[in-house]
């Protein structure tokens, strides 16, 4: 389980969050939904610790792990979390193949030359997944430039499981990918969520991608959790003005 306690993120003498408090559960997806300038990236980016390797940014609070500190030395070798960023051309060397990139897990796991039958092993398993991911085979010795927005982005969540983590972070994991695309990634999130029972957090600003997907929801502005709870009863009540006239923008009240 994850946990933020009390999180606060500086820049300079400005506070871009302030005081989260977040719980995301194994099996669960957790939405997280703010506009953009909200302070969601800068939040996706602290769980992960990306904002400790900045010194302009302080960060405050903690982000633990079934009750530890999640950079703690223990789940170093072996992260409970993975991220999926944004744009999922990031996430892969445009000098490799698909298949090299996606064997990057194993090299870390088990050393950065593997035997031969480390190597047939991780692509047998790799290749067990091709067909629930909608992805041909004759994929993997393709590099980034050769394929698609939505392969890629199937890719990169492909390349985040292989590490064998409880909990995978989705930062806009369908924007800029056309509509039947994105029906893809939504039903691809699901199976790997009820199948398999891997939790997600969902960063996003698409209350549709939302609604649609997260068990659990937080609503951010400003820097500050503004409202939380049942992502069901958050739609059909909302407790906060601010809420409220998202969803009513969104026209998502009655969906």
């Amino acid at each position: 389980m994850l946990q933020i306690r009390n999180l606060r993120v500086h820049f300079g003498k400005s506070e871009i969050l302030s005081g989260i408090h977040l719980t995301a559960n194994r099996g669960k997806i957790t939405g997280i939904v703010g506009r953009s300038g909200s302070g969601k990236s800068t939040l996706f980016r602290s769980i992960l610790g990306v904002r400790e390797l900045v010194k302009s940014y302080r960060c405050e609070g903690e982000i633990l792990w079934d009750g530890e500190p999640l950079q703690s030395k223990k789940f170093k070798s072996n992260p409970p979390i993975q991220p999926v960023f944004q744009d999922p051309y990031s996430f892969f060397s445009p000098f490799h193949s698909i298949l090299e990139s996606l064997l990057e897990p194993t090299k870390i796991k088990k050393g950065i030359l593997l035997s031969p039958s480390a190597r047939k092993m991780a692509l047998e398993n790799i290749e067990s997944y091709l067909n629930r991911f909608q992805l041909d085979g004759s994929l993997l010795n393709k590099k980034t430039k050769e394929l698609s927005g939505g392969q890629l982005q199937r890719f990169a969540i492909l390349r985040a499981i292989l590490s064998g983590p409880e909990l995978v972070l989705l930062d806009e994991p369908v924007t800029a990918l056309d509509v039947l695309v994105q029906i893809k990634i939504v039903s691809l999130i699901k199976e790997l969520n009820e199948k398999d029972n891997l939790g997600f957090v969902l960063v996003s600003h698409d209350l549709g991608l939302v609604k649609n997907l997260c068990d659990d929801l937080y609503i951010l502005e400003k820097g500050k959790i503004i409202e939380f709870g049942n992502a069901k009863e958050v739609f059909m009540n909302p407790k906060e003005n601010f809420t409220r006239a998202l969803i009513e923008a969104r026209n998502l009240s009655d969906l």
